[in-house]
């Protein structure tokens, strides 16, 4: 690196957090032009990332020893596990959410299937967090509507794209399918990015997205992309239900039917 690299770099974080560009252009007393131009060449020779925010941010890109050496970040050390988040995510499926979506006089069951230890339940990504099965009644539509719709529950730590084809594997058996993502208010900013990447790919697939910020308060659920319903194969359908329902709720659904 030349100098003036060298004296740049210096100045950006080492453990991999952001800082903006115009605070670095005022730590170093630079000329917009020269500061531009050598955070550009750090950038073309991968010593930095550019990330969004006001006038654009940047951290320095560790290399693969630097990221093992690097303990856990005390905000990480803290997380929320995913586990914990199930139960009063359910809870508020099965109460405003269906109300929202207007369910609330429909029939209608929250599982939260994520729980059945290590059972054979049909192989990798067939097995969502939670299922809500519905069936609905229009006054001037003859039959009755049945939907099966999974929620895929991820933390702010696994916020990648991995869980939007997770949930797209899901619809070989289910009507519809979302992502949800439990984001604190302290980590938005930095994950504003990577959430609209989600949303985008969620958008071409079909599936639904949602984040919120306490698990148990309707208030800070945002759904930010609405799924596509899908017909699934029946008979991928039917073993979906055999074996991600426990007996007491398929006798239920039986129920529904008669």
């Amino acid at each position: 690196m030349t100098p003036d690299e060298q004296e740049l770099f210096n100045r950006v974080p080492p453990k991999g957090d952001w800082i903006t560009n115009y605070a670095l252009m005022g730590q170093l007393g630079w000329e917009a032009d020269r500061y531009w131009t050598v955070r550009n060449s750090l950038i073309d020779q991968n010593k930095l990332e550019r990330g969004r925010g006001r006038g654009g941010r940047v951290r320095r890109i560790l290399t693969q020893q630097e990221q093992i050496a690097e303990p856990p970040a005390p905000e990480m050390q803290n997380a929320v596990n995913e586990h914990s988040l199930y139960a009063p995510v359910a809870a508020v499926l099965e109460n405003e959410w269906k109300k929202e979506k207007r369910l609330e006089h429909e029939r209608c069951i929250v599982h939260i299937t994520a729980r059945q230890g290590r059972r054979d339940t049909g192989g990798t990504w067939s097995r969502p967090d939670l299922v809500m099965v519905t069936q609905t009644v229009y006054p001037l539509v003859p039959g009755r509507h049945f939907d099966v719709i999974t929620f895929e529950v991820k933390t702010s730590y696994a916020l990648d794209l991995t869980a939007v084809y997770e949930a797209l594997a899901h619809l070989r058996a289910a009507t519809k399918a979302y992502v949800m993502f439990h984001i604190p208010p302290d980590r938005r900013g930095d994950l504003e990015e990577q959430l609209d990447e989600i949303c985008a790919e969620a958008r071409k697939h079909g599936i639904g997205v949602i984040t919120f910020e306490t698990p148990g308060d309707f208030s800070s659920w945002d759904e930010l992309v609405e799924p596509t319903r899908k017909e699934p194969d029946l008979g991928r359908l039917n073993e979906f239900l055999t074996t991600q329902l426990d007996e007491g709720r398929r006798q239920t659904l039986l129920k529904w039917f008669r």
